[in-house]
């Protein structure tokens, strides 16, 4: 599979579980769930998408510190 086929296949994996999850544990009609589930979808795959480019982030600043930290200063 590409990579688009992947993330296709997540998405649509994704959005089928909270519609599921909606319908059957809120009690919502499957209306009511698919259209709150066309909302919640794409900020969770954001949410996602936004911990893993802070977490590269955070990995790559405490590689590139240049300034020793404070406690190792003191020594």
């Amino acid at each position: 599979m590409t990579r688009w086929q992947k993330n296709a296949a997540w998405t649509l994996t994704l959005y089928a579980l909270v519609v599921l999850m909606l319908r059957f544990t809120a009690g919502d009609g499957w209306g009511t769930s698919l259209l709150i589930a066309l909302v919640v979808t794409p900020l969770a795959l954001w949410m996602g998408w936004l911990r893993r480019r802070t977490n590269e982030q955070a990995r790559e600043w405490g590689r590139r510190r240049v300034r020793p930290w404070p406690e190792e200063r003191r020594r």
